[in-house]
């Protein structure tokens, strides 16, 4: 069974650029703003005109001018409608902004001894802004271009060295303004002028300016892997600043002491812990201190550059030769275990949203905490740090972090509250990224921002449940045990499947934006780990997310292993108990799993936005019931959230599920929550496919209504003409529910199956009604998601075999049902005859990847090992399967010379060995038949 390890889909940083607008950030007199111009409607040759004054703005000899013109982009990119944005990065936007990055005057690598000057660090910042609100709202893509023009040089030259090298003097009380010398000349009076306004810019702009800098590198290093090749050359600068901004005594937390009790040699005693926290204390009590969206923004940089990125470990442990517990690892333990949220800072004004923020930022940053740590304790590392760390996240209190976010949801209210606070938004106003907690645009957000909170958590939960980390001793003694269709012109070509299809060359060196945009298209590189479990690529949709080690994963949990799963957790039972705190995880993502009214909605379910022009509403002709009602476009952001809330809910459910079915006897579930959540499973994907089916049928389209343009792109567009890409992201997000789904099901009837006492048979604790192997032949096996030529098509199609050969072999199955899945596995065995046996109605096709080929070996082998169950007389051998089966072997083995043994050894030894055992098989229902012929006889 294969688990699901992914990138984050959806970024959930905060859009806006800063929390308000620089003071002197203001255009010249007479001059409109650029909100003026957009409420004004100007088109042609006026508004192309104004772009082009604001590009040349950038490059003007007065600094209060380059300010403004970078204010006003940062903003015009929140609300720009796509064509016009389009146009702006044709005239090489990115270039002008990253070069005013670099125009900050600096005196590295020597400490600056006073900050830059204040328009040019203005300047840089609003730039900065700028590229964070295209790199967080754009295609993935954009991240590759502003990487290809060298954005990383200013950004690890300038930005973050002047960054770490202020972060004290921001910590600290504020220094006394400068005073010109006495008798001070027009010349000193304003020198002491500019460095008072300088210093002034600086404290007021910092954490903005962190910020900035901070979810561009995030943006970065979750792009793909070649852009995270490039961050690793200065991944220990980037680790250094992240650490520094989550130091539990900036953030005003308690210290977690509990890794530097026992045998460390670092270990303080009593007394000197004692003068220590006082002095602390004393400390914290004339410093500042790191605001709480800065420091999430450190840990999601943190945790994606640590993700799926060894070498960037190291730079948070200690070395070697270190007795000493790294500090960096207690800080982010002193998060994640700290008790309460350090105090909010004080409202600055009415309608500031920090306070309201502070507890979802406090959510926010423990969750990542819990990721980054993760991410260190899912290596083979036996350093005593590491295995401190593992410590801590078995823990009650580390779990809870996850679990009681995933305890508290409540997705239907969510989506009713935002559709009622949507309401009352008016939809020709110009959005405002900081609106009051009170307003019903600070509702809309508040809820957008726990919505995003969960889905992190459900994420890095998946990521939990798939490392074998979340038990004791009962799931750690099994976790440590853990293409295209075949060319029939060209026999002798090399057979790799659909899952060999990934880049062999991970270039880890490459630091220049050389064939980057064709990198972040596809997806990166596929990256394995040595469990065979799949990780996304990074910045991929799910759809080339699958490798090969995914079904390494699939294939061992099936292919006779599991009497040596069951050596393997021999007496685990009395650990048991360490499986308590997952007692009523199942049924709770079951529910999380379920869709709201704002759930897979397309995005010709959203009026168009008054700023967007027109909403073709009027002429809209629905395609499905879910496009009847047309939502406010406000709604989008949650819509989005919690869409990908259900699927992220049912990928830890298959996750938990795959380690629950590894881990024996001892995790054994209650026959009621394995009937719920394999009926919710069934449900779900009953539902993906058929909303699947009515979002693609075509709708007619009346004279009146104006054909769509045909082209593609993420950006805004009328209500009535939804566009290709965002059809597809729905579709998408149903297609990963069905593959979750599909192991969900495999999980849940591997569970199901228990041993009769004094039997070798086992008995199955579920109900399965008589539509449930026809609903995953026809419907989910047959279905176009299944039948894509993906890796992600091919998982479903694995799962679905896997989970056949489970239910046909199930005590008292009627004949019938194990008839047809008998025939249906035999069809899919590369034999000229297999068609004829397929007589149930089903739209199969011969085994077209190495995987599905030796999971239908398997699922068949298991089905009829037993000659002397009830089914095997009246359908194998009445049937007459075997001369079909032997007939198949000469297909099966020529399939499987095509997998090339020097780029696929794995796969080439298991295929070798699924051979040998179909020749033995044969062989031993040959003898069987003889046998049988003979007492007739």
């Amino acid at each position: 069974m294969g688990k699901v390890r992914h990138r984050k889909h959806t970024r959930a940083a905060r859009v806006a650029a800063t929390d308000a607008p620089l003071a002197h950030a203001q255009p010249a007199s007479g001059e409109p703003t650029a909100p003026a111009q957009h409420r004004e409607g100007k088109k042609g040759a006026r508004r192309d005109h104004d772009m082009q004054t604001l590009l040349d703005q950038l490059r003007a000899p007065e600094g209060r001018d380059r300010v403004f013109a970078a204010s006003t982009l940062s903003s015009l990119i929140l609300s720009l409608p796509p064509l016009q944005l389009r146009l702006l990065l044709s005239r090489n936007l990115i270039g002008l902004l990253i070069e005013r990055l670099a125009a900050v005057p600096h005196a590295l690598p020597a400490a600056p001894t006073s900050p830059p000057p204040a328009d040019d660090l203005s300047t840089a910042i609003e730039s900065l802004g700028a590229l964070r609100n295209l790199a967080v709202s754009s295609p993935p893509h954009i991240v590759s271009e502003m990487h290809n023009k060298r954005l990383l040089l200013p950004l690890t030259t300038i930005h973050l060295p002047l960054l770490s090298h202020f972060l004290v003097a921001q910590l600290a009380p504020p220094a006394p303004p400068v005073q010109p010398p006495l008798p001070a000349s027009a010349e000193a009076r304003r020198a002491a002028d500019d460095a008072n306004e300088a210093s002034d810019t600086l404290r007021r702009s910092y954490w903005d300016w962190c910020e900035n800098t901070l979810v561009l590198l995030w943006c970065l290093a979750e792009s793909n892997t070649k852009i995270l090749a490039s961050l690793n050359a200065h991944a220990d600068l980037i680790v250094r600043f992240c650490v520094a901004l989550l130091d539990e005594d900036r953030l005003g937390i308690e210290r977690f002491e509990g890794v530097n009790e026992g045998e460390d040699a670092g270990m303080r005693n009593g007394a000197e812990k004692g003068a220590k926290k006082k002095d602390q204390r004393k400390d914290k009590a004339k410093r500042g201190r790191v605001p709480l969206f800065v420091a999430v923004a450190a840990a999601q940089t943190l945790h994606a550059v640590l993700s799926s990125n060894p070498p960037a470990h190291s730079h948070l442990l200690s070395s070697a030769s270190s007795h000493s517990f790294s500090p960096a690892l207690a800080s982010l333990l002193s998060i994640l275990l700290s008790p309460s949220a350090p105090p909010a800072p004080p409202a600055r004004s009415p309608t500031d949203p920090g306070a309201a923020h502070h507890l979802q930022d406090w959510a926010q940053l423990r969750v990542l905490a819990f990721g980054a740590l993760l991410e260190l304790a899912k290596g083979r590392s036996k350093r005593r740090d590491v295995e401190a760390v593992r410590d801590a996240l078995r823990s009650d209190e580390a779990q809870e972090v996850l679990l009681a976010l995933v305890r508290g949801a409540k997705l239907n209210e969510d989506a009713g509250e935002g559709a009622k606070v949507a309401q009352e938004i008016d939809p020709t106003a110009l959005p405002t990224p900081h609106a009051a907690p009170t307003t019903p645009e600070g509702k809309l957000s508040a809820l957008e921002r726990g919505a995003q909170t969960l889905q992190l958590a459900l994420e890095v939960l998946s990521e939990w449940l798939a490392s074998g980390l979340p038990s004791s001793a009962s799931f750690d003694a099994v976790s440590s045990g853990d293409g295209d269709e075949e060319n029939e012109e060209e026999e002798e070509e090399e057979w790799g499947g659909i899952s060999m299809q990934v880049e062999d060359d991970i270039d880890m060196g490459v630091s220049d934006g050389e064939g980057e945009g064709e990198d972040a298209a596809m997806g990166g590189d596929v990256i394995s780990e040595a469990d065979g479990v799949l990780r996304r690529k990074r910045g991929d949709t799910p759809e080339r997310a699958m490798g090969d080690d995914e079904m390494l994963d699939d294939l061992a949990a099936a292919a006779g292993g599991d009497d040596d799963e069951d050596e393997e957790v021999a007496g685990a039972d009395k650990d048991a108990a360490g499986l308590a705190l997952l007692s009523s995880l199942p049924l709770q993502l079951l529910q999380l799993s379920r869709p709201t009214p704002l759930s897979f909605l397309p995005s010709s379910s959203f009026a168009s936005s008054a700023l967007d022009g027109p909403s073709s509403a009027s002429t809209k002709i629905p395609t499905s019931a879910s496009e009847q009602t047309q939502h406010p476009a406000a709604l989008v952001p949650l819509a989005e959230a919690l869409t990908t809330i259900h699927v992220r809910a049912i990928e830890a459910l298959n996750n938990l599920y795959v380690t629950l079915s590894r881990a024996g006897s001892a995790a054994r579930r209650d026959a009621k929550e394995l009937q719920s959540v394999f009926e919710g499973a069934m449900l779900g994907m009953l539902e993906a496919l058929e909303g699947a089916q009515a979002q693609s049928a075509p709708a007619p389209a009346p004279a009146a209504v104006a054909p769509a343009s045909g082209k593609k792109g993420k950006g805004k567009q009328p209500a009535g003409d939804a566009g290709e890409d965002e059809v597809d992201e729905v579709q998408e997000r149903r297609r990963e529910s069905v593959m979750a789904g599909a192991g969900v099901v495999w999980g849940c009837v591997r569970l199901g199956l228990d041993q009769d006492k004094g039997s070798s048979l086992k008995r199955f604790v579920q109900v399965v009604g008589p539509d449930t192997t026809p609903f995953l032949i026809q419907r989910v096996y047959a279905s176009p998601f299944a039948a894509a030529q993906t890796p992600a098509g091919e998982a479903i199609r694995v799962r679905t075999l896997g989970a056949l050969g489970w239910l046909g072999r199930r005590k008292d199955v009627p004949a019938d049902e194990n008839a047809q899945i008998g025939r249906f596995l035999l069809s899919l065995l590369p034999t000229s005859r297999a068609a004829v046996l397929s007589t149930d109605g089903s739209s199969s096709s011969v085994a077209s990847t190495p995987d599905i080929l030796l999971q239908t070996i398997d699922s068949f082998i298991d089905l009829y090992a037993d000659e002397e169950r009830e089914y095997d007389a009246p359908v194998f051998r009445q049937g007459g399967m075997l001369p079909v089966l032997e007939a198949s072997v000469a297909g099966v083995r020529a399939t499987i010379k095509k997998v090339d043994r020097n780029k696929f050894p794995e796969l080439r030894s298991r295929a070798d060995g699924a051979l040998e055992n179909l020749v033995a098989f044969v062989q031993y229902r040959k003898d069987v038949e003889k046998q049988l012929a003979a007492r007739r006889r």
